[in-house]
């Protein structure tokens, strides 16, 4: 879902994460997908304040995801994913802030109705 909702400035993430780390867009294209969905299944297991992403911290992250696994989607190590993730996670932030509040953004990931973290809630249980 999260995927879905920057759609139309993937490509701009593919460009930064080439330009800035001279890697194919099919490496890139591979590395965002991950990213991305990592991101997304920490939001939904709630271990993930998308408030903080929203801030730009991303030091949550390198506890809680895979970094070997992602640096080897840019041909390196867990050097070249944290390369990759900070050369996205200011234009994402952007993006993301763009799309509007934390409840606003967790409701729209979970299919809520974006009418705070209640309403997200309810969206993720079936209540309204």
């Amino acid at each position: 879902m999260l995927d879905k909702l920057l759609e139309s400035n993937k490509d701009e993430f593919i460009g930064a994460l080439m330009n800035k780390l001279g890697v194919s867009a099919d490496q890139a294209d591979g590395f965002l997908g991950s990213l991305l969905s990592k991101i997304q299944d920490l939001i939904g297991a709630d271990k993930l304040d998308i408030a903080d992403l929203l801030k730009g911290d991303v030091s949550m992250l390198k506890d809680k995801l895979n970094f070997e696994q992602l640096g080897s989607l840019l041909g390196g190590g867990s050097d070249k994913a944290e390369q990759g993730i900070n050369a996205v996670m200011g234009p994402l932030t952007e993006k993301l802030s763009d799309l509007g509040g934390a409840d606003d953004l967790l409701g729209k990931l979970t299919g809520g109705d974006g009418g705070g973290i209640a309403g997200a809630l309810g969206g993720i249980f079936g209540k309204k």
